[in-house]
């Protein structure tokens, strides 16, 4: 990556209520964890709607077990992200994971999503990238970018942006989460039933080698690009955050 193509460094995220779509729970964690504690600390809602029912994740339990489960454990990382109970909620969809969905299914999920847009009005979204490589991941933004597609030019939110869980992005933003980065570790702890040392580890060490543009102090960042359909202005990394939020 040459020095212009590489991604604009931040030391906070863009102030106003934030709407975070995870494919499963902790998928939230996984990709920005770390920046929604930093949201929570700087007053702004958080509302995380989980897609999928997480019951795949435990495939030796009861499908209702492991649903209720999965979601008392989203539950528990949601409060280790934010010392402010309210400032954090969630929202379970409940869809069964791993279906490829036709395109009336599609539709129908998009719609709802399109509604909890309107609902939310969120200034910031933040989903899975289209290019993750878990299908479950892929669907869901694909099911965004309907919803937003459906959406008139002025309830789209602000910023409109994708992280990653399952495979790497072309980063246009990093942010820089290394002061919150024992939050975003209790809340991965907090998914007991998902093997957390390996998936503590994973986390962590993407964060890790996701700071390499940022100074030697700060040691753990995550990685954002833009999502589609927004016009590139609306979500142009120099302009989506006022410039004392640049690191």
């Amino acid at each position: 990556m040459s020095p212009l193509d590489s991604p604009r460094c931040l030391s906070a995220p863009a102030r106003g209520s934030v709407l975070v779509l995870a494919p499963h729970p902790d998928d939230e964690i996984i990709g920005v964890g770390g920046t929604l504690a930093l949201h929570a600390l700087q007053g702004d809602r958080v509302h995380v709607v989980v897609a999928f029912d997480g019951a795949a994740g435990l495939p030796t339990m009861d499908p209702g077990q492991a649903r209720d489960l999965r979601c008392r454990e989203a539950l528990a990382g949601g409060r280790a992200l934010s010392s402010v109970t309210s400032a954090l909620t969630h929202q379970f969809l409940e869809f069964p994971e791993g279906h490829e969905p036709t395109d009336a299914e599609l539709q129908r999920g998009a719609a709802l999503l399109a509604r909890i847009l309107i609902e939310r009005r969120p200034t910031s979204v933040y989903a899975p990238w289209p290019g993750d490589a878990h299908q479950d991941h892929r669907v869901l933004a694909s099911a965004l970018a309907l919803a937003l597609e459906q959406l008139p030019v002025h309830q789209r939110p602000k910023y409109v942006w994708g992280f990653e869980v399952w495979s790497t992005l072309e980063a246009s933003v990093l942010l820089d989460v290394t002061p919150v980065m024992d939050m975003k570790r209790a809340a991965l702890e907090c998914h007991a039933s998902q093997s957390t040392t390996k998936l503590t580890r994973r986390a962590l060490g993407l964060a890790a080698w996701r700071s390499a543009h940022l100074d030697q102090d700060q040691r753990y960042a995550e990685a954002l690009c833009p999502f589609p359909p927004a016009s590139s202005s609306e979500l142009n990394p120099a302009t989506a955050f006022p410039p004392e939020q640049r690191a």
